[in-house]
């Protein structure tokens, strides 16, 4: 009876080794199974953000080729202008005097145009 007693022991022993080892077999497929989803996505940011990137790169690109066309531009415009003749001087200033100091200036010139001469 007592070897009874020590096999029974002995098979409860093993099998809550068994369910032990068991439930940390399920354990741990769980956590790969979640770790498999978590490097699921993080490989989908990746190319997302490898995406982004390569655009990213095509926009400094179309950037620096408006660029170098702009400083062509830029260099022709500068060109051009030294070439160009300074402006003109401006314009006398307008007399203060009014329309009528005008006609009378007209008038007194026709009157004196008309008194015949002492020859």
């Amino acid at each position: 009876m007592i070897l009874d007693m020590a096999a029974v022991l002995g098979i409860v022993i093993g099998l809550v080794a068994v369910a032990a080892a068991l439930w940390l077999a399920y354990t741990a497929l769980s956590q790969i199974r979640q770790l498999r989803r978590e490097l699921d996505q993080t490989q989908g940011l990746l190319n997302d953000t490898r995406q982004e990137l390569a655009s990213t790169r095509q926009e400094v690109s179309h950037i620096g080729q408006d660029l170098v066309q702009t400083q062509q531009e830029l260099s022709e415009l500068k060109a051009a202008a030294e070439v160009i003749p300074p402006p003109p001087p401006p314009l006398p200033r307008a007399r203060s005097s009014g329309l009528e100091d005008l006609r009378e200036q007209l008038r007194a010139a026709h009157r004196e145009d008309d008194t015949p001469s002492e020859e």
